[in-house]
């Protein structure tokens, strides 16, 4: 019984990364459950077992990328200084883009079948908790509010999936990303200065 489960399981989970890589490349209206069967080499009849619909299959794409998400950004930027820690997630995610089709796939799902996607259920809270430390400990500026640097950091980590979208990478991409956010973090700052050292 248990070896069943565990085949089963591993069948799931062989269909799962086949249908994130078709979604990931040609979206879901242009990905079909044949090419799903195709890329995994099982039969129609092993994806209609645990899948009852591609929209089935989809919502566990979506499921598993958030899970992948929520597990490195869960341990990213918890020991850093509180605007550093928005740094480290920022990073984080585009290097989820760089490295993990799940997740890039689980994000082009929910853009197009109009889902919660991952950056909102599980990006933006991680970043909010850091944001509001920083806030209470009075390091943002006079006229800058929490929110400010939650939208700031959206606006950054979502023109990161932009351009891993429209162009071909460059080169260490994240690391470019991670100079921007400095940048642009710097100006939230109460002094000015950079974010490395921010309590």
């Amino acid at each position: 019984m248990a070896r069943r489960q565990e085949r089963s399981a591993r069948t799931r989970a062989t269909l799962i990364a086949a249908a994130a890589q078709h979604f990931d490349d040609a979206g879901y209206n242009s990905t079909s459950l044949a090419q799903v069967c195709e890329t995994a080499q099982m039969s129609v009849g092993a994806i209609t077992f645990h899948f009852a619909s591609k929209a089935d299959l989809a919502d566990a794409v979506e499921h598993e990328g958030k899970a992948r998400a929520r597990t490195v950004l869960e341990s990213t930027g918890t020991a850093a200084a509180a605007l550093k820690a928005v740094v480290e997630l920022t990073v984080a995610f585009a290097e989820l883009l760089e490295s993990d089709v799940m997740v890039r796939a689980a994000l082009r799902l929910a853009r197009e079948r109009t889902t919660t996607d991952l950056l909102t259920e599980v990006w933006l809270p991680a970043v909010a908790t850091p944001v509001g430390r920083a806030y209470a400990l009075g390091l943002l500026g006079a006229d800058v509010s929490a929110r400010d640097v939650v939208d700031l950091a959206e606006y950054l980590a979502r023109g990161a999936e932009a351009r891993w979208r429209t162009s071909p990478p460059l080169p260490q991409h994240s690391r470019r990303l991670e100079r921007v956010c400095e940048l642009a973090l710097r100006g939230v700052r109460l002094d000015g200065q950079g974010v490395a050292a921010t309590s």
